[in-house]
């Protein structure tokens, strides 16, 4: 079933409001620790699109490591390195404790899985121990 389309032009979130909705971002994270990558990118889209910057930044950090792991499900290698690099270059950018993510942790093992990746290449990726997928973790 097809997102119903959203108006452009959303009013942002105010500070408040944002920490009203920490319970999407939860759910997020419990999709993607629990391997739900797609769904962890739909959820977070979902709070994304009215987020102020610079949290949207940081969302779209997490929403662009959520797909390259789906990528990664469908078998897909360029879509894979493409969307962890742009993933981890956003989050790069913030603190370290962002939404009371550990994102320093987040960001050295995306960086590190995306390594071994790239070192397999397109022939042999699908040979990577996909348990070694990083975890979300709070602080």
């Amino acid at each position: 079933m097809a997102k119903a389309s959203q108006p452009r032009n959303l009013r942002l979130l105010t500070d408040e409001e944002l920490a009203e909705r920490r319970p999407v971002l939860l759910r997020g994270i419990e999709q993607f620790n629990q391997g739900y990558f797609f769904e962890a990118h739909e959820t977070w889209e979902d709070l994304w699109m009215l987020s102020p910057w610079p949290v949207r930044q940081f969302l779209q950090g997490l929403i662009q490591i959520a797909a390259g792991f789906v990528h990664l499900v469908r078998h897909e290698y360029p879509g894979t390195i493409r969307l962890l690099d742009e993933g981890t270059k956003k989050i790069a950018a913030f603190p370290p404790d962002t939404l009371g993510i550990d994102a320093a942790r987040l960001l050295a093992e995306v960086r590190a899985a995306r390594e071994e990746l790239a070192a397999l290449g397109p022939e042999r990726f699908e040979e990577w121990d996909r348990h070694r997928i990083p975890q979300i973790c709070l602080l």
